[in-house]
């Protein structure tokens, strides 16, 4: 096959799907139609202010992509090939429609062997966003009854800006008379991990007298194993080999790979071929601990949550990773690595795909098996009740068959998952939707050996707080010690981002003015979630009392939100096994919040409370056990001291003490020694106190030392 580059486009907008655009544009594929037209048109700056709201009227238009395309001739055949158009569309060619579809997760393809030798034109229109007419304003309700990311009508780090275009690549395919028209690839592994066997599923056009050539290529290129047959207009193959070497996890052994493809050939002659990178792993959720049945008969048991990866069970330490764009275009391998660099450098294993965003693209995964990164994959459903309806059913049925099979070879791919937070009051979904139901289906008949989860929260999990305060006087830290659940999927401390950060996309007017009244409420620091959320200057001041700026104030919320997150990965890092992940809401941001949960400021840049999780998720380290963070005078501070050792590998005995620190003068609480560490466990090591006085400073710190200065951990401390 060979492929040509589609070039010359132009693009430009209609009332309705028929009639033809008044004025075009020099446009690019791939592209997101707002994009384009700021580009060609001038218009502003959708990420400064509220210069987004005025993109919005794109979203009700038809818009036209064109361009003209030299169809080649001979014994061959020709096809256009769109790997996403985003969302419904029509294909036209020389104004005769030629295909139509919708959904931007099955690739479309149209044959041009009709047109073979002439030069045509080319149309993509694409219809108005989707909306549901009885829904009021501008939310996520209007992605209910479609397979289109939730997170483009409004979310509360997330402008409503939805992305319509040809947002992947367009080309023009060429193909010998006999071809390989598609090839799906799948493995089984035997129980013992000794041996896999590799299957794929070819469909050839043409296939007399050719065969098909199906090969497992080793990380030295060397061929692993082969199985050759005469090929069919469907064939089946199947290879084994003996003794695979395995992916794992980051940190767990080597993130190993093959190269697996199918080759046509005739008489000898390699002339077309499929193929991708494969990884081999065996992942299982278990139950937790505290889910074995205590009695019978039982209820509904907390939904297994323990992962284990080629035999070895893993704690969870990761994060919610969002669109790190507005624009799907613009997410690129060097877009996605920017992000995924810094989770893998932060100690983390997982990421959570959020079913309000969408499925990323091969370069995602790629990154990921590269880097050890397991993904919890959702499916784009979130916080709506998606239809028991026919037509919402069967694209939801073709998109999530075309996500499956996609990824279902990535080995960092580790879960499915329904969606966010479908059984909530606020969707009212059941495991008895039809949609879950088909989910479900689509994910045992296509990728049977990976786990499949409905939604999340499921029983036993939590999603929440999502606060450095739950109360006048209580931490949230507090609250994670004193409740227990399997796992904490979703879990937030927010700050406002920094104050040279907020200026660069604030108007010198609205700047030291925070109010719902301007772009502070577009940026998410007020009402994104709650009257005084994401920017709650109460909870900061709670910690450092009133500052006298606005840039001091955001100072100590970047300060609270680190001091806040640590211990929160803290406590649920000492509940393993019990609990078995802690993944916090949210990594990054796809446009600049000025107040969030995330650890990324957009587009990829680090907050405190990055360095701060990253300490909190070290393989091996010393953790205090702190009720909370702020004291008052008179009380007695009280300190548990352990040993988190997430590798199999044991942790040898070693010596430990436990410091105060204040304003430069040392007081040692504790000295002692610890046993060895098994490898995966926690252990409790010590225990010490100290008495809150009076002439206690407004912060101070505690430390944790001892014979490997790898482990040692610093907490800092308000006197209130």
């Amino acid at each position: 096959m060979k492929t040509l580059a589609l070039s010359s486009w132009k693009l430009g907008y209609s009332e309705n799907v028929n009639a033809l655009p008044a004025e075009t544009v020099d446009a690019w594929v791939p592209s997101d139609v707002q994009l384009v037209w700021q580009k060609e048109k001038g218009m502003p700056d959708y990420n400064y202010g509220r210069n987004y709201k005025e993109y919005t009227w794109m979203e009700k238009k038809f818009w036209v992509y064109s361009t003209d395309v030299e169809v080649p001739a001979g014994d061959l055949h020709a096809e256009l090939y769109f790997e996403s158009i985003d969302y419904r569309y029509v294909i036209r060619v020389d104004g005769k429609d030629v295909c139509e579809g919708e959904g931007m997760f099955t690739p479309a393809r149209v044959d041009l062997d009709p047109w073979q030798g002439k030069k045509i034109r080319v149309d993509v229109v694409i219809y108005p966003v989707p909306h549901v007419e009885s829904a009021e304003g501008e939310d996520r309700v209007h992605a209910s009854h479609s397979v289109k990311p939730a997170v483009s009508y409004g979310w509360d780090w997330h402008p409503h800006l939805v992305p319509s275009g040809i947002s992947d690549k367009a080309e023009l395919r060429v193909y010998p008379s006999s071809y390989i028209y598609d090839a799906a690839f799948s493995y089984e592994l035997s129980d013992a991990l000794d041996k896999v066997t590799v299957k794929a599923e070819a469909v050839v056009k043409n296939p007399a007298g050719a065969e098909l050539l199906l090969s497992l290529v080793d990380k030295e290129g060397k061929t692993a194993a082969s199985v050759k047959a005469p090929a069919d207009e469907k064939t089946a193959l199947s290879v084994t080999l003996e003794h695979p070497e395995l992916w794992h996890p980051v940190r767990r052994g080597a993130q190993t790979r093959y190269d697996v493809k199918v080759t046509l050939l005739k008489n000898a002659d390699a002339i077309d071929e499929k193929g991708r990178i494969i990884g081999f792993r065996r992942v299982k959720l278990l139950k937790n601990k505290m889910a074995e049945e205590e009695s019978f008969p039982k209820p509904q048991l907390p939904n297994p949550i323990t992962l284990e990866i080629n035999g070895q069970r893993i704690f969870g330490k990761g994060t919610n990773y969002v669109p790190n764009e507005i624009f799907y275009s613009r997410m690129t391998r060097e877009r996605y690595a920017a992000v995924l660099e810094k989770a893998r450098d932060a100690n983390m294993n997982i990421l959570r795909v959020w079913g309000g965003g969408l499925t990323n693209r091969e370069d995602f995964f790629d990154l990921c098996d590269e880097m050890g990164l397991m993904v919890w994959q959702e499916f784009p459903l979130a916080c709506n009740n998606y239809p028991d309806e026919e037509h919402y059913l069967s694209v939801l049925n073709q998109e999530s068959i075309s996500i499956i099979k996609r990824l279902r070879t990535h080995p960092s791919l580790t879960l499915w998952c329904g969606g966010n937070e479908l059984f909530n009051s606020w969707s009212g979904m059941t495991n008895q939707s039809l949609a879950l139901r088909l989910l479900d289906m689509n994910c045992l008949l296509h990728d049977p050996h990976t786990p499949f989860m409905m939604t999340s929260p499921n029983c036993g999990m939590a999603h929440g707080n999502y606060a450095t305060m739950s109360g006048e006087d209580r931490e949230a830290v507090s609250d994670f010690i004193d409740r227990d659940y399997t796992a904490y999927t979703e879990f937030g401390s927010p700050s406002p981002a920094p104050f040279d950060y907020i200026q660069k996309f604030c108007p010198p007017d609205e700047l030291y003015q925070v109010s719902v009244d301007n772009c502070w409420l577009d940026h998410h620091a007020l009402r994104a979630w709650g009257e005084k959320n994401w920017f709650n200057m109460a909870h900061i001041e709670a910690y450092f009392g009133k500052a006298d700026t606005l840039e001091e104030t955001i100072e100590h919320g970047l300060v609270a939100q680190a001091v806040s997150y640590k211990g929160i990965f803290e406590t649920a890092r000492r509940k393993w096994p019990d609990t078995s992940m802690a993944i916090n809401w949210c990594f990054n941001e796809p446009w600049p919040c000025f107040a969030n949960n995330s650890l990324l400021l957009y587009p990829d840049l680090p907050r405190p409370a990055y360095y701060a999780v990253k300490e909190a998720l070290r393989d091996t380290m010393f953790s205090a056990k702190l009720y909370k963070f702020r004291w008052h005078t008179g009380e007695k501070a009280e300190i548990e001291l352990y040993v988190l050792n997430d590798p199999a590998e044991t942790l040898p005995e070693g010596t430990v003490k436990v410091i105060l620190e204040v304003e430069g003068k040392e007081t040692v609480l504790y000295e002692g020694s610890y046993a060895a560490v098994a490898g995966g466990k926690v252990e409790k090591i010590g225990a010490c106190a100290f008495d809150v006085t009076e002439d206690l400073p407004k912060t101070f710190s505690l430390r944790v030392e001892g014979s490997d200065p790898g482990m040692n951990s610093t907490y800092k401390l308000f006197h209130v």
